[in-house]
């Protein structure tokens, strides 16, 4: 494969926008200002960034380079292009890994336990009606394919209610303050509507930390979301969300997918797959090369004249237009051959060609494209590293150790993953939180920040269950003593599918539902306790459902 001295994508093609806090502060409350820098950004983001992801979004949806392999100029050559799915494979692997156990929210305090519970409680229920695990999933995705990946929380018109929305990278992006640890200064998506391709509108949103500015352009290219620096100001709302509530989240430090490294390797493999359709191809269509004498000659043609009467010549022989030849055509499948006579000179005997039929065919070989192509998948395999499942030694009864090494290198990178996720819900809560206190749903002195710090995520890995193993596991771990009941309970989660708070509390209203029994009858309310009170006759009385014959 030829190798191209030259990077894939422009060097500014992954920048994060950055811009004087101080410069900032003097236009945040122009409108006209506040576009006229925000469009200098998209102008840049349409430009460099957007051809990158979209780029990146084609290899998710197999539309790979190969695709656009010129065809072939060689008479009758074919010219395959056929693209792997490499790039969704190892992202649907990755999101179902990381987030196919939705994450679990725990509120952590020492506090009041009114706190913790009025917490939870608004946090739950936002979750719920948000549909947040699907949310996750979508921003997984995105980060997967594209390294970056966007929530907005907004409000619901003529409602209190918040809402979440994951929004596209290619059509929105944050611009930070140039402080050591940056601080998101503005937020800013645009996009294309419009019925079909007509009456094109292209729609600017800008959002502060306490104001939203929206901003449209008539008219655009169909399919071309490209800003214009001549926007006329729609509205502008204040928002009690406290800061940006655009928020970002990053796959990794250089905010690349967890593909994008190999695709080279892709590319590579695209092609040797196709080069061996091609193969296929040519051979089914190669020349037939025919020795011998044939059997089967077609008739001649001869002149004729109106009237159908064969035409013949000065030597009184039939005119021919058409001498027979071999029948050799297409609509003959079967051909009769005979030796050859060949005369090889004056006094030197005369040689017989034998009759044979062969293909002439490019010789391929085969042994070495597999290993070429198993290399290949092998490669982006470790590279990525995900499990490869045809492998043999990726054997379903392996046990959990097995298993564990097998998914270490996808250990290492999901903790990294998991710290940068755990970041952007932090973000997202904190612009939540600060409106729930607004709305006085969370009545506490303190601060938002503070109220985030109490908010606890569990990210449970999807992986192959093996309940005899975990089963087992827990059983010695409980006879040990050394571990509290909930950790037990956390352990036994993947059997039962039940949280451990849940569990908790069903064991204790069980407990409960027991001690009240205990209860009434050693007070004597039923059973034979009520012959000891009253010495009247037992009345069995059905306190419980299970109870119920």
């Amino acid at each position: 494969m030829q190798i191209e001295n030259k990077n894939r994508f422009y060097e500014e093609a992954n920048q994060v926008y950055t811009m004087p806090a101080d410069y900032f502060s003097l236009i945040k409350n122009d409108p006209q200002r506040l576009f006229e820098v925000a469009f200098k950004f998209m102008q840049h983001h349409f430009n460099n960034e957007v051809p990158r992801l979209k780029a990146l979004k084609r290899y998710y949806l197999a539309e790979n380079d190969i695709k656009n392999k010129p065809k072939s100029t060689a008479i009758n050559h074919s010219t395959n292009r056929i693209a792997s799915a490499f790039a969704r494979y190892i992202t649907n692997i990755r999101v179902g890994y990381f987030l196919g156990n939705d994450i679990q929210f725990k509120v952590n305090s020492d506090d009041a336990e009114s706190l913790s519970e009025d917490l939870e409680n608004v946090v739950n229920e936002f979750n719920r009606r948000v549909d947040e695990p699907y949310i996750e999933e979508l921003l997984k995705k995105d980060l997967s394919i594209m390294g970056r990946a966007y929530d907005l929380v907004y409000i619901d018109k003529g409602t209190n209610n918040i809402n979440l929305a994951n929004v596209d990278p290619m059509t929105c992006f944050v611009v930070y303050d140039d402080e050591i640890k940056p601080q998101p200064l503005m937020g800013v998506r645009y996009y294309q509507i419009g019925i079909l391709n007509q009456d094109l509108n292209t729609i600017y949103e800008i959002y502060t930390d306490n104001m939203i500015y929206r901003y449209h352009t008539e008219g655009g290219i169909p399919g071309n979301n490209s800003p214009t620096s001549e926007a006329i100001l729609d509205s502008n709302e204040p928002i009690f969300f406290g800061r940006v509530p655009l928020t970002e989240y990053i796959n990794n430090d250089e905010r690349t997918g967890d593909w994008e490294a190999e695709l080279d390797q892709i590319d590579a493999l695209d092609k040797s797959i196709s080069m061996m359709a091609d193969f296929q191809d040519d051979f089914d269509n190669a020349n037939i090369i025919l020795t011998g004498k044939f059997a089967n000659m077609t008739k001649p043609v001869y002149m004729k004249d109106d009237k159908g009467n064969v035409i013949k010549g000065k030597d009184g022989q039939p005119i021919v237009l058409e001498s027979p030849h071999p029948d050799v055509g297409p609509h003959n499948h079967m051909w009769y051959l005979e030796p050859y006579q060949m005369n090889t000179g004056i006094g030197q005997p005369k040689q017989i060609i034998q009759p044979k039929a062969e293909y002439l065919t490019k010789q391929y070989d085969s042994t070495g494209w597999k290993t070429y192509t198993d290399f290949l998948i092998n490669e982006i395999h470790k590279y990525t590293n995900t499990p490869n499942v045809n492998d043999p030694n990726f054997a379903s009864n392996a046990s959990g150790v097995a298993m564990s090494y097998k998914l270490w290198g996808s250990d290492q990178e999901r903790k990294t993953q998991e710290a940068l996720f755990e970041k952007g819900l932090n973000n997202r809560y904190l612009a939540c939180i600060t409106y729930w206190k607004n709305l006085n749903k969370i009545q506490d002195e303190k601060e938002p920040a503070d109220l985030v710090s109490m908010l606890s995520y569990t990210f449970t890995p999807n992986l192959p269950k093996n309940d005899a193993e975990t089963a087992s596991l827990v059983q010695t771990l409980n006879n040990t003593g050394v571990l509290s009941k909930e950790t037990l309970r956390e352990l036994i989660q993947p059997i039962t599918d039940v949280t451990a708070d849940t569990e908790q509390q069903r064991v204790d209203e069980e407990q409960k539902a027991a001690m009240n029994k205990n209860v009434g009858y050693n007070q004597g309310s039923f059973g034979t306790g009520n012959v000891f009170k009253d010495g009247q006759p037992t009345i069995v009385e059905d306190n419980d459902e299970d109870d119920k014959s």
